[in-house]
């Protein structure tokens, strides 16, 4: 076993800190880990929904990478560095990267976490351009709802529902808020058995919902239906679609979606020095939740076997859960979760999420 490794790291979110920190758990090897993303600082998107009504709490949300990885690296024997950049292509033959410049770095492992960004720029990360474009748009969305008095949201998902919740609650039935959510109901995907439930909680906030109708926005105001008709607004908010971000990436390893094909153990199947991590992943869930809970046991161990060397390791496969995990604030008081399948009670709601978006823990994800 060679005695350190060049590990670049694509990606400068979640997925990419969870790596991070996975690789230098080693005390046996040691690493020289580039970490290339075009943010420079980390940003908890998860708050976004709060953010919009009271983005004076951004700043509590947002984490300068050098700090991080500084602080991260610091007592180990390894080295970090930060490219802020965007990846032009990777050569698997090669084994190295080309970022926007031109410049090359090789590698010996290569780990792949460079995320999705949203249709709309203020609920993820952009693929090219830095932190603060994401921050300005959601301080000029923020802008713009005080001012609007009519206001679409597009997506019955999470993100969807938290937001109009969120307004909801902040407004109090002095805007017309509707949500379209493409579906049967509000969150049918993850949560089926709680559409009444949210559908209940959104119309005490006075949310008018409109279900079974795929919608589509049309200049900067206007809802297109399908059946033709449209309805115009002050403000449309789109919280839906995930665009993974693996344009840089062959396409004989993505997916119809644009989403890596890998192995059940996160590596890609012709080279297995390439581990996927986090949204980019074709059998994950896009989700935080997935990321911390399901895939991190299992990129642990392959990060052992594939960047450490360690033979006795046994690997992992990993499945995708049937049932749900997920925590969905509706205003400031609760809203619904279920952790396994199993419902968690509106308190449990409020306690874990619904209080302050988890603003106050996003530290804990960056540092």
């Amino acid at each position: 076993m060679s005695s350190s490794k060049q590990v670049i790291i694509v990606g400068g979110s979640y997925a990419a800190i969870v790596a991070l920190k996975t690789l230098l758990t080693t005390k046996d090897i040691k690493l020289d880990i580039t970490i290339i993303s075009p943010n420079d600082k980390a940003f908890f998107n998860v708050g976004v929904p709060r953010l919009l009504i009271e983005n004076e709490t951004i700043d509590k949300t947002v984490f300068p990478l050098d700090e991080s990885i500084k602080n991260l690296i610091s007592g180990t024997i390894h080295k970090a560095t930060h490219v802020q950049s965007s990846v032009e292509q990777v050569d698997f033959q090669e084994k190295n990267v080309t970022i926007a410049n031109g410049a090359k770095f090789d590698y010996d492992n290569l780990i792949l976490a460079s995320g999705a960004r949203s249709i709309s720029p203020i609920w993820k990360l952009d693929s090219v351009k830095n932190t603060d474009f994401t921050l300005d748009s959601i301080r000029q969305a923020s802008a713009e709802i005080q001012k609007a008095k009519s206001i679409a949201i597009i997506g019955g998902g999470t993100t969807g529902v938290e937001t109009a919740g969120e307004l909801g609650h902040e407004f109090k039935g002095q805007k017309e808020i509707v949500l379209y959510t493409g579906s049967s109901g509000p969150l049918s995907i993850p949560l089926p058995n709680h559409v009444s439930s949210v559908t209940n909680k959104l119309q005490i906030l006075n949310v008018e919902i409109v279900n079974n109708q795929l919608v589509k926005k049309q200049g900067e105001s206007t809802i297109v239906l399908e059946d033709g008709s449209s309805r115009d607004f002050d403000l449309v908010l789109e919280a839906h679609l995930l665009i993974p971000n693996t344009e840089y990436l062959p396409q004989d390893i993505l997916d119809k979606r644009k989403y890596v094909i890998t192995d059940e153990y996160f590596r890609l199947r012709d080279h297995h020095e390439v581990i996927c991590l986090g949204d980019i992943l074709a059998l994950g869930q896009q989700s935080v939740v997935d990321l911390t809970y399901n895939q991190k046991p299992i990129f642990t161990k392959t990060i052992a076997h594939e960047v450490f060397g360690d033979a006795n390791v046994k690997l992992t496969p990993y499945v995708k859960p049937t049932r749900a995990t997920i925590v969905v604030p509706i205003g400031r008081d609760g809203g619904v979760g279920a952790i396994y399948g199993f419902s968690i009670p509106n308190f449990a709601v409020r306690f874990a999420k619904s209080k302050d978006f988890m603003i106050s823990k996003a530290s804990g994800f960056f540092t």
